[in-house]
């Protein structure tokens, strides 16, 4: 599993559909991952998270079923390519890609289910040489004179940030691992000397030139000492305060680290508000997993349309709202509460502390981005998942005292 999640980070660094490194991560992970499931041991995941779980890929897999008759209009049925009116989905070969996508995630996360502390901390090695390996190759580009010069060759993408297409997933990475460093610093009861590597994290999110990322991590640094670390109540006071008042500060002034741009097609907010206009459009059922980019063309305006493709929505909940409608909207709800509800009545080890912090900044992220279409980021994101809802993490601990 652990060499798995290596060969994800060097290999399945873009989020563009079909191509062979995506699909070799995918076939490896469903042809090894359920062969790892120990069975003996106790499932550590709630009903409601297990429930939760199967109420994602039930969704998938009813939009892909000859639905699409009782669902669509008849207006609807004259623009989607066949064999979308058979199915709930516009177009069944976008949503059948989309059940590939989440079937590995899935797989690792009731595989992660059987998973100890131990287990965790003995996987954790692994996803560390993964990143250390892009945080390297990030430093490297950043140096040359054009980092797509220095793409690897065996990659069916250009990456040019890391091991990564697109540099704002590569940030993603970074902030993701900030939390992870600390707690392993903390864990070995040297937390000073986490300093260094949170500070090379944040240089090489300097690397990837990606304003947002910057910001996130520096936030996240700051917020993960809050809550990981031991230390007087007045020195996580003044941390917490930093944090908000950076906050505040950017709130102010987001147009050079969001990328708002007024009067430019590929402002956000104008993305964002067209991506309304489909939603609304498309309620209750929505359009089908994968297919924003056939329908957000029908919502553009005349005078956006430019040589730049809008592929993303660029806020992952106006997008999943899109295309699953008001039963997206409920399961993102859902498991809002729940992962709250899991930090609120689970024990705060470091570790789970460490995973929720990584969870929280990339679901900020994603109200700008889309890192979690990235297959090595959204396998990454299960195992902090896992971590946080898992009860084994307690029954381990409370079996050492």
């Amino acid at each position: 599993m652990g060499l798995l999640l290596i060969v994800a980070l060097l290999l399945a660094g873009s989020s563009v559909r079909g191509l062979p490194s995506t699909t070799i991560i995918q076939i490896l992970s469903l042809a090894t991952l359920p062969a790892l499931v120990d069975w003996s041991r106790p499932n550590g995941y709630w009903r409601a998270v297990t429930l939760l779980l199967a109420g994602v890929t039930g969704l998938l897999v009813i939009q892909l079923l000859p639905l699409g008759g009782l669902i669509h209009h008849s207006s609807d049925l004259q623009t989607v390519p066949l064999p979308g009116p058979l199915a709930w989905t516009l177009s069944w070969e976008r949503t059948a890609e989309a059940l590939l996508f989440v079937l590995p995630p899935a797989v690792l996360f009731l595989v992660l289910s059987r998973f100890s502390e131990n287990d965790f901390n003995r996987l954790l090695p692994f996803l560390y040489l993964g990143i250390l390996a892009n945080i390297v190759f990030g430093l490297v580009q950043f140096a040359a004179r054009s980092a797509a010069d220095l793409s690897p060759g065996y990659l069916p993408y250009v990456a040019s940030a890391g091991f990564f297409a697109n540099a704002n997933h590569f940030a993603t990475l970074m902030f993701i691992s900030i939390p992870l460093a600390i707690y392993q610093f903390v864990a070995i009861r040297k937390p000073l000397l986490s300093l260094i590597a949170v500070a090379a994290i944040v240089l090489a999110s300097f690397a990837t030139r990606s304003v947002a990322g910057v910001f996130l991590s520096m936030g996240c640094a700051v917020f993960s000492y809050a809550l990981i670390v031991r230390m007087p109540a007045l020195w996580r006071a003044l941390l917490v305060l930093l944090g908000v008042a950076g906050m505040v500060v950017l709130s102010f002034n987001p147009g050079n680290v969001l990328e708002f741009r007024a009067d430019d097609p590929l402002d956000r907010t104008s993305i964002w508000s067209n991506t309304v206009e489909a939603v609304v459009s498309h309620l209750p059922y929505g359009s089908g997993l994968g297919t924003f980019d056939l329908v957000y063309p029908g919502v553009e305006a005349a005078s956006d349309i430019r040589t730049s493709f809008i592929n993303h929505a660029h806020n992952e909940y106006l997008e999943l709202v899109l295309e699953g409608g008001v039963v997206a909207a409920i399961l993102l709800v859902a498991y809002l509460a729940l992962l709250l509800l899991a930090m609120w009545r689970l024990p705060r080890t470091p570790l789970r502390t460490a995973a929720f912090c990584a969870i929280a900044f990339v679901l900020i992220h994603s109200a700008v981005e889309y890192p979690l279409r990235n297959l090595s980021l959204a396998l990454v994101f299960t195992i902090l998942n896992a971590v946080v809802f898992s009860q084994n993490i307690v029954r381990s601990r409370n079996g050492r005292h």
